[in-house]
């Protein structure tokens, strides 16, 4: 038997190989992912718990049941989902939510390889149909040795399937809790191949199966019908017109091969049917609405599709605005560049989803066009599949000019020896450029899609890389749910709802206690997202304890409850979410140990220094828990009861401040679930509190200040309302020695909040530009700046004046003013400040914040510093670093004022996180 070719030996089995590998380690990874997510507490009712109950009901014969608020009621109010039918059964095999996570993450994996089959099909053809039919006359020697072409094309091939697996867009979507329309991703990538192929069975399975997954995919596979049709009557770049070429075309139509055109038609009936016949008819009672709720996204171009459709005519500059905004530029860009571009080269693939593009491009929903929701997921197989098509017909392309066709001598004139043996070096010449050809697309396509991952891919190593950290606290959890029965109705706090939805009732808590169908059982977590204050919470439980339920269990903020039961104490081991069992631990470790201490997968650290006594209660440190994608911050203070605490009598006073001294919150408005549920009234001495914060949206620069409050005096925010420090003070204090300065943060360019040190307080030279008093007093100060700075944010100057005289800082106020051409555009006035009041010494710090107007134009705008009387507004003199009189107020530098930022996806969803957004 002949052996094979090299090349084709060593590509037919490896490349595939390599490519199962591929996936294997994609679902491991992602799947893995998910999985934490869901340990971990940051999955939720909406949007794990309500849909993977509604498969669970399908797959007990109630069609997309689910609850919503305490009353029975079906997801046909918001989508028209039978694809969940079809995969509901998996839930007999393996009766657990992650069931469905891991099946998400394996089928959009699996699009992998429609994909690579679909690009070896293109790229193996070198020649368009109507040239491969007269093949004697043109004979390329890959033609001849196909072999050749497929030890070239299997890697080109292997490299965009492993651009699909490093998508971004992709990545997100099987990370985004658990939806229907990640589904539809490989069945596109599966109708493109089996259209290319003729394959007309898979086809009509492939789009019935995208039809079936969501209401609006039904639009994409009308796409792919139009699609097919086209391909029956289509070579490579245009219609071929013969009247025995078209004729064979509409016969086709009504013959077995008319499916593409039955599918088009049935995906529009389908699609209007779901969209505006079913959802409507199951949203009125509901809703008060009979209309699909989605169409109020669009903002200003209209809240129906009529209005949506008019505007494009009606307001064609609005819809530009809307289309050319750099956040949504760029979203085509990434979608374009995970694929290297090649895109490009076959538009007409992409006008196959611009229905849904567009409905993504143009919505006023900010996660629809920043690619890391799912709605991306049924999108980017176009751009996969555009990218195949411009692939191949680039690769054709060079492909012809780098093709030698020596075996065509025998059709040239006659010639002599030297003539031919040029032409044929020439020739052979090029065909040996091809490998090299086809290993610089791989690399190109693959250099792209690295970079994409490296941006904004969410597995290890990408930009969004966010994994979610799983506590001891987490591993309780199914402590729990193993005592409910598996038939009981429940009612369950929203970050356990999805572990508890297997079930016909199962509401979101404080629902179901009043129901039609009342909860028997109610599972709690006090210290995760309850979507409720704490205090409602407590008085929610307080009330049903009151009214015949009764405690099973509690654990760590753990509370599990039943109808009937006569127990109503609240279990000790409940609490230890608000004492800390490592104090002993903590105690023993030197301050720097803890600095910047890394835990929980580098979301969270702990920053512990010498003690602040109070006298009955001692600060002993902070701990910060951070989730840099969002920018959500939690804020822990430690605190150690004394021996002579008298429960009642005082209360902890956390402030969080800016570093020019401005309160953002303070304990009044910080409310801790531990401070409600163990509040100081019960405190022992002994104990070590742990009082953790709500997740906050704090801006890019802050501070913690402690003090401890009278409980029953005034307001604790006045410094005559707080106990003194009385010693072991290892920070800084205010003027009034009642608040103590924890720390301060920053956070940094990769987007984590690191703790700031002295240095990133104090001037980075020590300028010796000063002031005069009419006493002939010197102030002296250095200064440090910082640009450029991008408008509506703040601009920081750090200050550190030095004088013998402190006491001058009592009549004394400092002065910053930042200004252009028609005079100032930002100030900061007072006392010195650094996060607190601070008593003035010989060497005070001073940071100042200047607001930046958001409508300020970009430019150069120069900083004045000076002191003034705080009586008379009288201004002293100032001096230049050489003792040059400069007037009454120092120039310092100048501040760049860059463009405003464009909003990061947190900022778009949460204006509170804007004020973080980090920046070069």
């Amino acid at each position: 038997m002949k052996a094979q070719p090299t090349a084709k030996r060593n590509t037919q089995y490896l490349i595939p190989i390599i490519l199962l590998a591929a996936i294997v380690v994609y679902v491991w990874v992602f799947a893995g992912l998910a999985f934490d997510q869901h340990a971990g507490m940051r999955t939720h009712k909406a949007d794990l718990g309500q849909v993977d109950q509604a498969i669970w009901n399908t797959s007990q014969g109630r069609f997309v049941e689910e609850i919503k608020d305490d009353f029975v009621s079906t997801r046909l109010t918001d989508h028209v989902e039978p694809f969940f039918a079809l995969i509901s059964p998996v839930l007999w095999l393996w009766d657990d939510v992650r069931a469905l996570l891991l099946l998400q993450v394996i089928a959009v994996a699996l699009g992998a390889i429609p994909l690579y089959a679909l690009a070896l099909e293109k790229l193996d053809q070198l020649l368009p149909a109507h040239q491969r039919a007269h093949i004697w006359h043109n004979e390329p020697l890959p033609q001849r040795r196909p072999e050749l072409v497929e030890g070239m094309t299997r890697p080109l091939a292997l490299a965009v399937a492993l651009a699909w697996l490093l998508s971004p867009q992709l990545q997100s979507a099987v990370l985004t809790e658990l939806h229907a329309i990640p589904f539809a991703a490989p069945l596109i990538v599966w109708a493109f191949w089996a259209a290319e192929k003729q394959r007309w069975l898979h086809f009509v399975v492939a789009a019935l199966l995208l039809a079936a997954v969501k209401e609006e995919a039904a639009l994409l596979a009308a796409g792919l019908g139009a699609w097919g049709v086209w391909r029956l009557g289509i070579g490579d770049w245009g219609l071929a017109t013969g009247d025995r070429r078209l004729g064979r075309l509409f016969r086709s139509l009504f013959a077995i091969r008319y499916s593409p055109f039955a599918i088009l038609l049935l995906s529009l009936a389908w699609f209007y049917l779901a969209t505006f016949v079913i959802v409507p008819a199951h949203a009125a009672p509901v809703y008060d609405v009979a209309a699909s709720a989605y169409f109020q996204r669009y903002g200003a171009l209209g809240d129906s599709p009529v209005d949506i459709l008019k505007s494009f005519f009606t307001q064609p500059e609005l819809v530009w605005q809307i289309a050319t905004e750099p956040a949504r530029i760029t979203y085509l860009w990434r979608l374009l560049a995970g694929f290297g571009l090649f895109g490009l080269l076959a538009p007409e693939i992409l006008l196959l989803c611009l229905p849904v593009f567009l409905a993504n491009l143009l919505s006023a929903y900010p996660a629809q066009y920043y690619g890391e929701f799912h709605y991306s997921a049924p999108i980017v197989p176009y751009f996969a599949v555009a990218g195949v098509y411009g692939l191949a017909r680039l690769w054709r392309w060079l492909g012809r000019r780098f093709t030698g066709e020596s075996g065509s001598y025998q059709h040239m004139a006659a010639s002599n020896v030297g003539v031919m043996a040029l032409v044929s070096f020439f020739t052979n010449s090029r065909s040996a450029l091809r490998p090299l050809l086809a290993g610089g697309l791989a690399l190109w396509l693959l250099l792209w899609a690295g970079n994409d991952y490296l941006t904004a891919g969410r597995g290890s190593g990408g930009g969004r890389y966010d994994p979610t950290p799983v506590t001891a606290h987490h591993r309780l959890l199914p402590r729990f749910t193993s005592q409910i029965p598996a038939d009981a109705t429940v009612t369950a706090t929203a970050a356990i709802h999805p572990h508890l939805s297997h079930r016909h009732y199962i509401y979101q808590f404080p629902y179901g206690p009043e129901a039609a169908v009342p909860a028997e059982w109610a599972l709690l977590d006090v210290t995760s997202n309850t979507d409720m204050a704490p205090g409602d919470v407590k008085a929610k439980v307080d009330s049903l304890l009151a009214s015949g339920w009764g405690l099973i269990d509690g654990g760590d903020g753990f509370l599990l409850l039943r109808h009937g039961a006569p127990d109503t104490t609240i279990p000790e081991a409940f609490y230890d979410f608000a004492r800390d069992s490592n104090a002993k631990t903590r105690s023993g470790k030197d301050a720097e140990d803890f600095a910047n201490e890394s835990l929980l997968n580098n979301s969270q650290f702990a920053i512990h220094h010498s003690p602040f006594s109070f006298g009955p209660l001692t600060f002993l440190g902070l701990e910060l828990t951070d989730w840099p994608r969002w920018r959500q911050t939690k804020v822990t203070t430690l605190w150690r009861v004394e021996e002579g605490f008298v429960p009642g009598t005082v209360r902890p006073w956390v402030e969080i401040r800016t570093p020019g001294g401005a309160t953002l919150l303070d304990s009044d408005q910080l409310p801790s679930p531990a401070q409600v549920w163990y509040p100081p009234e019960r405190w022992q001495a002994g104990e070590v509190i742990r009082l953790e914060s709500l997740w906050l949206f704090l801006p890019a620069r802050w501070g913690v200040a402690v003090g401890v409050g009278v409980a029953h005096g005034p307001q604790p925010a006045r410094p005559e309302s707080r106990l003194p420090v009385l010693g072991g003070a290892g920070g800084l204090l205010d003027a009034t020695g009642t608040l103590g300065l924890a720390g301060w943060f920053g956070r940094q360019a990769d987007g984590r909040v690191a703790a700031d040190g002295d240095e990133d307080a104090r001037p980075a030279d020590t300028v010796s530009a000063f002031f005069t008093t009419a006493d002939g007093e010197q102030v002296t100060v250095a200064v440090r700046l910082e640009s450029p700075v991008p408008a509506g944010r703040v601009a920081d100057l750090r200050l550190e004046w030095r004088t013998e005289n402190p006491a001058l800082w009592q009549r004394y106020r400092v002065f910053a003013h930042l200004r252009g051409q028609t005079g100032n555009v930002a100030q900061n006035d007072g006392e010195p400040r650094f996060f607190v009041p601070i008593a003035p010494g010989p060497v005070t710090v001073d940071w100042r914040q200047l607001p930046i107007p958001a409508e300020l134009p970009p430019g150069e705008y120069r900083l004045v510093i000076g002191l003034y009387d705080s009586a008379t507004g009288e201004r002293l003199a100032a001096f230049d670093t050489d003792g040059k009189a400069t007037g009454n107020e120092l120039s310092v530098g100048f501040i760049e004022i860059a463009a405003s930022l464009v909003p990061d996806q947190a900022c778009a969803l949460i204006p509170l996180s804007c004020a973080s957004q980090p920046f070069e």
